[in-house]
């Protein structure tokens, strides 16, 4: 072997071993921020079992009697997103924000990513943490998915539906790039593996969600976005988006109940389409409210206070309308 061949495989060999080493580094330095995180940033609610791991719920207000205000968050999103929101409602009604398996402080698990098992996790949850209904679910962005399936699932316990510029079951087979969900649903596991060497949290992929909410909550979700479990999540929810929008064809018509529907006036992509879905949504049922947020974005419309104000507002007509039929 000759003396260039040695030099180029020794150079070679220190340039490996100075990646594997700068990889193992970026791997420490990222453990050692979660766990910092960890310490930071504990859950703020309540932890309860279901099938053998915890979920996280953070309630708010007073127990008047009912119905209670269950609120599902957007696909990499969970409680803290629903800050202003419980804020606003919590002299009138108790709330319900809680986090999703493999968000937030609930811990994964192995099943799908359906509407219908979600729906049916947080029924568990709900009765775990004795919560009784009737309820009035709200469902902002993927969040509209599961509060559909658990009105079809469970109608008895159903009092009324928000809508909160919610996903529209056929949004990604009417979406104008070909194949976009797998393109997401590839992304995020790239960004799962990623996650391991600190990426997502340089990333900060949780700005859009938590911008307008106090520094807390706003730090809550950005160190829950910087977790590699949290992009494998939001991976899986993809994953599992074509069985949700089969199950939610054939699920029953909603009938006469309370039923509002939000869209907003700012989408910098597909505009058009997106506010056409939400148009079909509020055809759900015939005396459906709809209004559009003017100003809002998809993710203002929950974070920023203003705007969340209004998602309360709407939240508390549908919670008068039921308490209306009950008298």
């Amino acid at each position: 072997m000759t003396r260039v061949h040695v030099r180029s495989e020794m150079t070679w060999g220190r340039a490996a071993l100075g990646m594997a080493a700068m990889l193992c580094s970026a791997a420490a330095v990222q453990q050692a921020l979660t766990v910092r995180d960890r310490r930071r940033y504990p859950p703020p609610g309540q932890l309860v079992d279901v099938d053998g791991h915890q979920m996280h719920l953070q309630v708010q207000g007073p127990d008047s009697g009912g119905p209670t205000v269950v609120l599902e968050a957007g696909m990499g999103s969970f409680s803290p997103n629903w800050y202003w929101v419980q804020q606003e409602l919590s002299a009138m009604v108790r709330s319900v924000a809680y986090d999703r398996p493999g968000l937030g402080w609930s811990r994964p698990c192995r099943r799908p990513r359906d509407a219908q098992t979600i729906a049916s996790e947080l029924r568990a949850a709900l009765r775990a943490a004795d919560i009784e209904p009737p309820y009035v679910l709200a469902g902002h962005s993927f969040g509209g998915l599961p509060v559909r399936a658990f009105a079809d699932l469970y109608p008895d316990l159903t009092a009324g539906l928000v809508l909160v510029d919610a996903s529209h079951p056929d949004q990604w087979v009417r979406w104008p790039t070909p194949h976009a969900d797998r393109i997401i649903e590839i992304s995020q596991r790239t960004f799962g593996w990623l996650g391991w060497l600190g990426v997502l949290r340089a990333l900060n992929l949780a700005r859009g969600i938590s911008a307008g909410l106090p520094a807390r909550q706003a730090a809550e979700l950005q160190a829950a976005a910087a977790l590699p479990g949290q992009a494998a999540t939001e991976a899986a929810q993809m994953h599992s988006w074509s069985l949700s929008r089969e199950q939610l064809k054939s699920a029953a018509p909603l009938g006469d109940l309370p039923f509002a529907v939000l869209a907003v006036t700012e989408q910098p992509v597909g505009a058009e389409l997106l506010t056409d879905l939400q148009h079909e949504l509020a055809e759900l049922t015939p005396d459906a409210s709809f209004r559009v947020v003017s100003g809002a974005s998809h993710e203002s419309l929950v974070s920023d206070r203003t705007h969340a104000q209004v998602v309360a507002q709407t939240i508390a007509a549908v919670v008068e309308a039921v308490r209306d039929r009950a008298i």
